[in-house]
């Protein structure tokens, strides 16, 4: 007798395929933000920060910001593919914001990986909780500190993410 698939299963399926759909785009991103080779004039790109008691240091080349209809998105990775990534919605230049502490608020911080499997550890709506302090926004560099507790809802597991600082060309 065949066995088709079950619910569980199918659930397994389209998490597996979100996941691997969320590290395309995330690819696209990082290398569509190229930099002309230009620095930012505030000093080198880098993106950094402990992840769970680990440094992580993006590599120069991956470190890339846009400003697109009021969202500010910052992204770095290592040569791996670990990667960290921000969202601002409704940005407006230096100031504080915040993840995790309403389901109304679409900001978002995400530490994931894809190697030895894709996971995403997430602070947005109202999981997890957030801090991204934009120090510095000029018109060809943004520059800023993050720390958040970020949760991955497939394993229902944790991860601390703290000390981020990061400068990025835009």
């Amino acid at each position: 007798m065949l066995h088709i698939c079950s619910v569980n299963n199918l659930k397994i399926f389209k998490m597996k395929n979100l996941q691997k759909i969320a590290v395309l785009l995330l690819t696209v991103f990082m290398f569509s933000c190229g930099s002309s080779g230009d620095e930012p004039t505030g000093g080198d790109a880098f993106l950094t920060a402990d992840v769970a008691g680990a440094s992580f240091a993006s590599m120069k080349a991956s470190v890339g910001a846009t400003e697109t209809n009021g969202v500010l998105a910052v992204q770095g990775s290592t040569a791996n593919g670990d990667y960290i990534r921000l969202n601002i919605f409704s940005y407006n230049g230096a100031g504080t914001y915040v993840t995790g502490d309403a389901i109304t608020n679409t900001n978002s911080l995400m530490y994931g990986t894809i190697t030895p499997s894709v996971a995403a550890w997430t602070s947005t709506f109202n999981i997890g909780q957030g801090t991204i302090r934009i120090t510095e926004d000029t018109a060809t560099h943004v520059k800023g500190t993050f720390s958040f507790s970020g949760f991955n809802a497939a394993a229902g597991t944790n991860k601390q993410v703290s000390s981020g600082e990061f400068s990025a060309p835009k």
